[in-house]
């Protein structure tokens, strides 16, 4: 069974950091693969920016690639043996596969691609404009699942982007009082327009946030800065000012994302150990955390579609974006490409 032999578009990365759109095209569909037209790729601002740099760590990506690892489209073809899912289908896909000009460095920005089967997941009943966003949300809901605090405890979550955005999210779907501190006004206020609390994290005090009584920090950040900002805000297991007066509970930070370069400590570990803090390192996507991010999507718990930037499939827009995510400078908190 052949997916699409003719060309489609797709962002190409030709060299480390050169990014434009080219067409390419697809090898015959395997039997257990899945062809799917794409409707919108969301944009992850920082692992996009390892993997087109060159400087993802986790595999080797040869250049050129097509960067992206979420996608949301229609099911046009299936192999022989697929049992999943069928043609005419909304669905949401991560990796594709079988492209014959070009790597995938995981391949989700195309407009059409294939994919296997399991990296394929049913979308229907979710805009696709949302589910789009499918992996980066369910790195915030992963974040978010860590947190073994009490129902009503306090969150504080350290990033205004896109993971911890679906994290402060998450976090308040199970229950708990969130705090989401970030450093772009413009961004906060996005956040704010979904009912989440903000600070700004250049103006906020130590005090303030520890008025705030967090059990818990998301940090998306991760770094010294952050750290020293938040640590002080999360109880020990003993009073640091008499040793005979127990705090309720002890604290955690929940380490959330990829950070490449050799990154050895993102905290003190003296800090750390003096106040019993738990930690946990969480990354990367599973069958089931997507699952159960797309149903939460499903039930409109995480509306990022409200907040993100969505851009035309066209070269100009194309070389725009990714000039300003390979700078680090990129304005959205949320963005996507449109391919319909």
């Amino acid at each position: 069974m052949v997916a699409c032999l003719q060309s489609f578009d797709a962002v190409v990365v030709t060299s480390p950091n050169k990014t434009g759109l080219h067409s390419i095209s697809a090898n015959e569909l395997g039997e257990n693969q899945v062809a799917i037209k794409t409707h919108y790729s969301g944009i992850s601002t920082g692992t996009d920016r390892w993997v087109i740099s060159g400087r993802f760590e986790w595999g080797s990506f040869g250049f050129p690639l097509v960067p992206g690892y979420q996608r949301s489209g229609l099911v046009t073809a299936v192999g022989s043996k697929v049992k999943t899912v069928s043609v005419g289908q909304e669905v949401f896909a991560t990796a594709s596969c079988n492209f014959k000009d070009a790597t995938a460095g995981w391949g989700g920005h195309t407009s059409f691609g294939v994919c296997e089967e399991f990296e394929v997941f049913d979308a229907q009943g979710i805009p696709p404009e949302r589910s789009a966003f499918g992996v980066v949300a369910q790195v915030g809901y992963n974040a978010a699942s860590r947190i073994t605090a009490t129902n009503g405890s306090g969150v504080i979550v350290i990033g205004d982007g896109v993971i911890g955005l679906s994290g402060a999210l998450s976090a308040r779907r199970r229950g708990y009082r969130v705090l989401l501190v970030g450093r772009h006004d413009s961004r906060l206020e996005r956040v704010k327009s979904l009912g989440i609390d903000v600070a700004n994290s250049q103006t906020t005090s130590r005090k303030f946030l520890q008025d705030f009584q967090a059990s818990a920090v998301i940090d998306t950040v991760q770094n010294q800065e952050a750290f020293d900002l938040y640590y002080p805000a999360l109880p020990a297991t003993w009073a640091a000012v008499d040793f005979e007066i127990p705090r309720q509970g002890t604290g955690e930070i929940i380490y959330s994302g990829h950070r490449p370069d050799g990154v050895i400590s993102w905290a003190d570990m003296a800090h750390l150990q003096k106040q019993e803090l738990t930690i946990h390192f969480v990354s990367g996507w599973t069958k089931a955390r997507i699952q159960s991010t797309l149903e939460l999507m499903r039930a409109g718990a995480l509306p990022l579609e409200e907040i993100a930037t969505t851009y035309n499939a066209n070269p100009s827009n194309v070389e725009k974006v990714f000039g300003k995510i390979s700078e680090g400078k990129s304005p959205d908190l949320a963005s996507s490409i449109f391919w319909k």
